[in-house]
Order: C-alpha cells, then sequence, then structure tokens
C-alpha cells in the first residue's frame, strides 16, 4: 500500500515530479492501471519517515510492543538480480522480519542477511522473494512484472495475496503461508502492516476473498532425487532414486551379495557410504562400488563395537545420532569414510525419546514418529541444547520414515507401500503447511526393506 505520497502521484503515463513534501527527484512509480517495468531506485525523500497507518484493512490495530530496530531513508540500497528462492527459502527470509520491530513506513529501508527493503507491504514481500534491484523499487502496482496470477486452489506456501485498486486505503500484499481451516477459506498470512508491524495472522474468508492470488516468477518448488538404500529381508542392499517433484520411482537396484550379518539399524552418509550396526552391537562401514545401473559394494568393514542403537540418522553435516533405550545421542563424523578414530565418542543429548523412526531434514534438525503415531520434530544447538515439537498428534504410523532434506519426507506403512510428503515450511514448528500426496504415493506396495535410509541434503523444496 501506499501512503500520501502516493496519493501525489499523477496518471500512468506521466512522470512524478517533485511533490509539496519536499521531494527533490522524480519516482520512479507510476500509480496507473498499467505498471510500468521497476526501476532501478526510488530517489530519495526528505520526508524523514512517516508514522504507521491508525488502522490497515483486515487488521486490527494494535500497539507494538517491540523496540523498533535502525531504518534509513529511501531510496534502499540494490539487492542484485532477482533471486530463485524454494518455498522454504521464501518463508525463512519472511520470518526473519517477524518479532524484531520493524516499523511500518513508506519512506524507510530495513537491510538485515536477505538484503535492503522499504518497509510497507510490497517491501516485505519483494523481501521475502529475493527481488533484485533496489529495495525500494516495487509496491501493489508493478508486483506483477514479477508475478503471475494462480487459481486460488493453487496457493502453496511462499505465494501471495494481492489487492491493488487504485484506492491508496485498500492496495495491499501479504505473503500466503498456509491454510488455518480444511475447507481452504481462512488463510494464514504473513505481512507488514501499518497496525502492529510485521505479523502473522489469519484473514477471515470474506476478507481474503478480496484479494487475487499470484506466484513469484522465479519461485522454485521441490527439486532433486532422493536417494534411498536399503536391506532386504534376506541381507541384500537396495538403492532407489526417486524424482523429489513428481513421486515417481525412477530407479531400484538390488544387490546379488548379502551384507553377512543381520542389520539393526543403518544411516546413509553420502551417495556411496551406509553405516549399519548388527544385532550384536557392532558398526559397519559399507563402501557402494556402483549404483548406476547395478549395485555392488565391497565387503562390509567392521569399524566399531558397541553401537545397540535402535535408530541411526545422519544430518548431511556431520552429524550422526543414535537412538537407544530413548536415549539420544549426537556423534561427529570427521571423514566420508569412516574409521572408529574418525567417529566421535558421542554426546547424551536427553532421554525419553521414544520413537518408531527417526530422520533428519537439514542440519541439527530431526522428525521422528512414536508408537502412539505422532509426529514430532526436533531442534538441536551446537552446545547439545535441545527443543521439541508436535507437528502431528495422530495417523502418523509408519515402520520407517527418511528425509533426502529440506522438509520431504517418505513413510513406509506396514502394507509396504512408501507415502510422499512436503512440509513446506520444515522450520516453523509446526506441521499445519505439511502436504500430503495420499491419491499420488511413490508406491502402494513393494517396499519390504527391514531398513530404509535416505542420503541427506539432495532435495530442496
Amino acid at each position: 500500500m501506499f501512503n500520501s505520497i502516493a496519493q501525489r502521484l499523477v496518471t500512468a503515463t506521466s512522470l512524478l515530479m517533485a511533490t509539496t513534501v519536499g521531494l527533490t527527484a522524480a519516482v520512479g512509480l507510476v500509480a496507473g492501471a498499467t505498471a510500468a517495468a521497476a526501476p532501478a531506485a526510488v530517489a530519495a525523500s526528505t520526508v524523514a519517515g512517516d508514522p504507521p497507518l491508525p488502522a490497515y484493512p483486515g487488521l486490527p490495530a494494535g500497539p507494538s510492543t517491540l523496540a523498533a530496530v535502525s531504518t534509513t531513508p529511501i531510496p534502499c540500497e540494490s539487492n542484485g538480480s532477482d533471486k530463485s528462492p524454494t518455498r522454504s527459502e521464501v518463508l525463512t527470509r519472511a520470518r526473519s522480519w517477524l518479532s524484531v520491530g520493524i516499523p511500518y513506513s513508506q519512506e524507510r529501508c530495513y537491510r538485515n542477511q536477505y538484503g535492503d527493503y522499504r518497509t510497507d507491504c510490497s517491501g516485505f514481500v519483494s523481501m521475502a522473494w529475493g527481488l533484485g534491484g533496489s529495495g525500494s523499487a516495487f509496491w501493489t502496482g508493478n508486483l506483477l512484472n514479477r508475478s503471475h496470477t494462480i487459481a486460488r486452489s493453487d496457493l502453496k506456501p511462499g505465494d501471495a495475496l494481492l489487492r491493488h485498486t487504485g484506492d491508496t486505503s485498500e492496495n495491499h500484499v501479504a505473503l500466503f503461508v498456509a491454510w488455518s481451516d480444511s475447507a481452504h477459506t481462512k488463510p494464514t498470512v504473513m505481512e507488514q502492516t501499518g497496525s502492529r508491524d510485521t505479523v502473522e495472522d489469519v484473514w477471515s474468508a470474506s476478507y481474503s476473498s478480496q484479494y487475487t492470488p499470484i506466484r513469484y516468477d522465479n519461485i522454485t518448488d521441490i527439486a532433486g532425487s532422493a536417494n534411498v538404500y536399503g536391506v532386504l529381508p534376506d541381507g541384500r542392499l537396495t538403492f532407489s532414486t526417486i524424482d523429489a517433484a513428481t513421486g515417481n520411482r525412477t530407479k531400484t537396484l538390488i544387490s546379488s551379495t548379502t551384507v553377512g550379518f543381520t542389520p539393526k539399524a543403518m544411516a546413509t552418509l553420502n551417495f556411496n557410504t551406509v553405516l549399519m550396526t548388527d544385532t550384536a552391537g557392532y558398526l559397519y562401514r559399507i563402501d557402494v562400488i556402483t549404483n548406476n545401473t547395478s549395485l555392488g559394494y565391497n565387503p562390509p568393514v567392521r569399524i566399531a563395537t558397541g553401537w545397540t542403537h535402535e535408530l541411526l540418522t545422519y544430518d548431511g553435516n556431520t552429524h550422526l545420532f543414535g537412538i537407544r533405550n530413548g536415549d539420544l545421542r549426537r556423534y561427529t563424523v570427521s571423514a566420508t569414510k569412516p574409521t572408529d578414530a574418525t567417529i566421535g565418542a558421542g554426546q547424551l543429548i536427553g532421554n525419553g525419546f521414544f520413537l518408531n523412526t527417526l530422520a533428519a531434514t537439514s542440519s541439527n534438525w530431526l522428525v521422528g514418529t512414536t508408537p502412539a503415531g505422532a509426529l514430532r520434530s526436533y531442534k538441536l544447538d551446537s552446545a547439545g541444547t535441545w527443543e521439541g515439537h508436535s507437528l502431528a498428534t495422530d495417523h502418523w504410523f509408519f515402520d520407517a520414515f527418511l528425509s533426502p532434506g529440506d522438509g520431504v519426507y517418505y513413510g513406509r506403512t506396514t502394507g509396504d507401500g512408501l507415502y510422499r510428503y512436503l512440509d513446506n515450511d520444515p522450520y516453523d514448528d509446526t506441521g499445519s503447511d505439511i502436504q500430503s500426496f495420499p491419491n499420488d504415493p511413490v508406491d502402494t506396495t513393494g517396499w519390504t526393506q527391514t531398513l530404509l535410509s535416505a542420503q541427506p541434503g539432495t532435495v530442496t523444496g
């Protein structure tokens, strides 16, 4: 939304001239029904800043309880070229403005690790999307130069809801986070507001119906391939690949030889290295020779004893996690082909971690399912302090659960089907934005492996 400055803009075909508030150069924004191409910068204003609007469309006014951060006058600095973020990256960028006290203004800019952007609704969305050029170049009248309209039924996290009527008391844009109701009528949004700075809120169905859904042209949906290792009941190793975007299994290979022991837990370190324990408490390293058109590996190397964990997972960033009798431990792996000497002694993170399954969606970020069918997430810091969150309370009954990264999950059912899920923001500590694909699983049957493990960090979502 634009303030009184936007009200002084002239027709779409004329350049902006200096105004009575002291503008000394033409502003590169056009207020017509047809928006011009985004300018590289917006001229500076002598106005030090304007106060937050007394009220904002659809949002009850309420004073901010946060100390205001430092801002600078427009024009905002250049943010380089347009970015191509994933949906989870868009939401991560957006959350960087929450709870830090950014006063609403159409005359000021705020800089953080994601760039320098104007502190109004369109500046906030521009920052979340990673739009290039000046951070004061976009507003509700020209955001469609970098986006396109979509059907309301197609809204996904990281899209936006736009209202540009030409009336400066109505123009607004907000970032779509998720549907808050099963009927998909009440969206949860993040928005930079004149009422309460940057907030996350739920819009009513009637209010949200006044907005047009739009999608950033450069947003990146699920990309990459999940690389999944497994062990069959007879001890043979398997390797499967899954197109993360479509959920289609593209390859499955089965070794001609067995691992030679009874496997108990496994974790995939990288494309050709798997760690596996046996029922006697030995830890083995399996070095894969080929997994292109056939699956072959060297004889397993026994590298340690005392590994009686029921569950193992690796986060792709030197951290190997294991659970034994409810105790969660974290080990530092300092080699791509580890030995006993290059796996640390292990740090006890805590107890009470009674899970059926365990996976890592990113560095020091775990997910798992409980015997009662709940889905849990656990965030750890470098010191080992952790916090847990409930993503879902029931219906998550799997005997294997794996993640190739960034909120992409696969769960194997007792009927040997492999089903897929997408947590659009795996770092928001809630499961409200998890998408399921019950009618489009990877496979409805055939996943008979006793153990499954995905290579971490191969998928972005």
